[in-house]
């Protein structure tokens, strides 16, 4: 299997991103809370006593469901909604969206990474454009030239990023602009970059960037789709899939994929793990598709069921202290000790 051949085909424009400020205005259901509980949650898994405790949902995208969540910090986080409206968390109140800037990204679902609170990077899927978040608002649109499509981006911590369309092509951003790369695989559904020199990217395997090349994906399962992977350093990384399960990369190669969800409990079948995000090699937190939330530490998971009927669609921990959580009805929630 070779890695796709790059195309000249430019996509079609529709999804506005709009540039997004901190605001005083901002309705005080989008002020971060400091409830550390969630009433009326009606799982029949019961709670497990995790390290995190999350708060009730409040509504921060109207209209719309939230589709892609990164939190570089404690106090900034981006959250972008299936429109492409971006909303900044300032560490107590999320920001309103203000109204289209012309930022044309393309149909299609949207990707967030943040490597600092003053550089984030996002994409749409089927469109071949890039844009930049500054800390105070976001650049014109970037078009990759020979891009295909783009399905999804990831940043590290030093500001290196990567991504990849839908027909592996791959690009990498050295702080000074983007340029194509060896190409990966195939489409990816999640990229997590810990420097220029190691990434790894999900979807019917996984891949691993070197610096120089993207590896043929490694297949896991039988008939697994790998939704999410985050990687705090290149010793420990964490996929999850459509089918609940989980494996761990050691630094030298990945586990065989284990159930993580509950057994026995009508909440839990069918469930798919929708995301994951782990800021340390020893927490991390998972969402799924029946308004559950897992956290892993001390090598074991456990499942608690913050949004009873609803698919979360995101999450992004700063720290083993702070998890933000998103769904499909617009909506947050934090979870902290």
């Amino acid at each position: 299997m070779r890695p796709a051949h790059r195309c000249f085909i430019l996509v079609g424009c529709a999804l506005v991103l709009a540039a997004c400020g901190s605001s005083s205005t901002a309705p005080t259901a989008t002020t971060a809370p400091g409830s550390t509980t969630v009433p009326g949650a009606t799982s029949s898994v019961p709670a497990t006593g995790g390290p995190l405790h999350f708060s009730p949902f409040r509504p921060l995208a109207q209209g719309t469901g939230i589709a892609s969540l990164s939190c570089a910090a404690t106090t900034s986080c981006i959250a972008l909604d299936d429109t492409g409206r971006g909303y900044h968390f300032d560490g107590a109140t999320w920001s309103a969206p203000v109204p289209a800037t012309g930022q044309a990204l393309g149909p299609g679902a949207v990707s967030v990474s943040c490597a600092t609170p003053s550089l984030c990077m996002a994409v749409a899927t089927a469109n071949n454009q890039v844009v930049s978040w500054n800390g105070q608002g976001w650049s014109a649109p970037a078009t990759l030239d020979g891009a295909m499509g783009l399905e999804a981006v990831g940043c590290a911590p030093t500001g290196y990023c990567a991504s990849v369309d839908a027909e592996g092509n791959a690009f990498a951003y050295d702080g000074q602009g983007w340029q194509g790369t060896s190409g990966d695989w195939g489409s990816v559904s999640s990229i997590a970059c810990v420097s220029s020199s190691f990434c790894m990217s999900v979807s019917g395997g996984v891949s691993q960037w070197n610096g120089s090349s993207w590896t043929q994906p490694g297949q896991f399962g039988t008939a697994s789709s790998l939704t999410g992977v985050s990687c705090p350093s290149a010793a420990f990384c964490m996929a999850v899939d459509q089918t609940a399960q989980a494996l761990e990369w050691n630094g030298q190669a990945w586990s065989a994929p284990a159930s993580v969800e509950p057994t026995g409990s009508p909440t839990t079948v069918g469930a798919a793990l929708t995301g994951v995000s782990c800021p340390t090699a020893t927490f991390c937190a998972a969402v799924d598709s029946n308004g559950g939330v897992l956290q892993w530490s001390g090598g074991t998971w456990t499942r608690t069921e913050v949004d009873p009927g609803r698919r979360l669609t995101a999450v992004s921990c700063p720290s083993p202290a702070l998890c933000v959580i998103v769904d499909q009805a617009g909506d947050v929630s934090d979870g902290t000790p």
